[in-house]
């Protein structure tokens, strides 16, 4: 099997080395990151856990006036457009994201006791997250060029020692101070000042270039335009821990964030699903081959419902691992935000249609009105009936996306005259429908283990019955 591996990787191209290689970075950070949160949650009081989710919500934000998105998004298609100055234009973004990050930081300094009550976090904090925004774009600049041009060692070698040092130096520091949420942020600082330094450094060697008209101009008409899109997508993931800040204090933020962290196992599955399926289903849908794209789509439905099934299941004592009994109650919490990443998982298969047919308009305008919807829900029932609202909140959201995108994807298929639908929307129906009432009823199901522990076991048989037709369907795919 090893030299079959080998052998096959031998074979592999560049370009498919290179998006092996930071798939594996992705699954590192974001696996590192829900394996240390039952590190944390024992050192930290769960206020000061909530204190540093609440930070991180925050930078998300703060990121997206700093930096615009440049580094993500555009990027590579301003380098495409600059191939014979490749190094000039990355370092003149990286000009321009300086440029951005210290106005960010001068209107702060102007606003800062109003910016402080808005965010409930201190000067100090708020000096370091500065720090963090100054000295993330280098680095993320540099990883983007090096995927560009098909380099993956470097990135890798980058991404295993920060995605290490980050939570080890913040342990460290847990044991030599009584300042302990600040001193797990400034772990996290420190370590994305270090690389940012050095790769700053590295850039404006290599580009000698810090603004050209230009470059600036492009980039500017390129993202400006999308800002409202961005700041929709930060909205629908971050809102929800600042809500429950601001409402209800650190601690319950904290809860929450332990519930959101166990969904990250989901949407980790969902996006390698997603990745590997996209790329298919357009050479399929070039082919005209939709019965294909309707059976493979129906078996992953399944796959990623029973494994959001598995994950409301098994809350109690998913939170018994993750954490102490003082966050008992996200247990109420993982079965809506679990069902959440389904729906998230529909929404953005039928966003690749859409996608596929150029109909990215109402993308855009779909995040915008759903990010607002979220921000109101929360403001309403997170007042009134506490912060386990916000995963229902979540769920109706993301639902209300799914059926606005399958909306929008039946148009673009009329427009595009398809003669047969891509999807079947009664498998789609009845699949949700499915979710949706397991959802409920595992909530009554966490005093009686052995219950859960019955319906768990009737679907393993039931995958398990299925397991020839699903490796089939992941073969076709991968």
């Amino acid at each position: 099997m090893i030299r079959k591996l080998k052998s096959a990787y031998g074979k592999m191209s560049d370009v498919a080395r290179t998006s092996l290689w930071f798939t594996i970075c992705n699954f590192l950070q974001r696996g590192t990151a829900f394996l240390t949160v039952p590190i944390f949650t024992r050192l930290l009081t769960s206020e000061e856990y909530g204190l540093c989710n609440v930070y991180f919500a925050w930078l998300e934000i703060f990121l997206l006036f700093t930096s615009l998105k440049i580094p993500y998004e555009g990027f590579q298609n301003g380098l495409i457009r600059n191939e014979g100055d490749k190094d000039g234009y990355t370092s003149s973004m990286l000009g321009l994201i300086l440029v951005l990050t210290c106005l960010s930081a001068a209107v702060y300094a102007v606003f800062r006791r109003q910016i402080n009550r808005l965010t409930g976090l201190d000067t100090l904090i708020m000096a370091l997250m500065f720090l963090q925004l100054f000295f993330n774009s280098p680095l993320m600049l540099w990883t983007n060029r090096e995927r560009f041009e098909f380099k993956y060692r470097w990135p890798v070698i980058v991404t295993v020692i920060s995605t290490a040092a980050n939570p080890l130096i913040a342990v460290i520091a847990l044991f030599h101070t009584v300042y302990r949420a600040q001193a797990r942020i400034i772990a996290s600082a420190l370590v994305q000042a270090v690389f940012g330094l050095i790769f700053t450094v590295v850039l404006f060697y290599r580009g000698r270039t810090f603004y050209r008209k230009e470059y600036w101009k492009f980039a500017l008409r390129f993202n400006l335009p999308l800002f409202f899109y961005y700041a929709s997508q930060v909205v629908l993931n971050q809102s929800d821990r600042i809500m429950i800040n601001y409402y209800e204090g650190s601690g319950k933020a904290a809860i929450y964030s332990v519930a959101y962290s166990a969904a990250t196992i989901m949407q980790l599955l969902v996006s390698a699903v997603n990745g590997s399926f996209q790329p298919w289903m357009y050479k399929k849908m070039k082919a005209k081959q939709y019965g294909e794209i309707r059976k493979t789509m129906s078996g992953l439905c399944l796959l990623v419902g029973a494994a959001t099934l598995i994950m409301s299941a098994f809350a109690p004592d998913l939170v018994r691992i993750m954490a102490t009994a003082e966050y008992s109650q996200a247990v109420w919490i993982i079965p809506p935000v679990a069902s959440s990443v389904f729906f998230v998982f529909l929404y953005m298969l039928f966003a690749d249609v859409e996608m596929y047919y150029d109909e990215n308009r109402g993308i855009m305008a779909i995040s915008i009105f759903c990010s607002g919807a979220n921000v109101v829900l929360n403001a309403v029932f997170v007042l009134k009936y506490g912060y386990l609202a916000a995963g229902w909140t979540t769920l109706v959201c993301n639902m209300l996306l799914a059926l606005l995108h399958f909306v929008l994807m039946k148009r673009a298929c009329r427009k595009n005259r398809m003669q047969e639908t891509v999807f079947s929307g009664k498998t789609i129906l009845l699949l949700s429908a499915a979710v949706l009432v397991f959802t409920f009823l595992s909530l009554f199901m966490y005093r009686t283990r052995f219950l859960r522990y019955v319906i768990l076991a009737a679907e393993a048989g039931m995958l398990f019955g299925f397991r020839k037709p699903l490796v089939e369907m992941l073969k076709r795919i991968k």
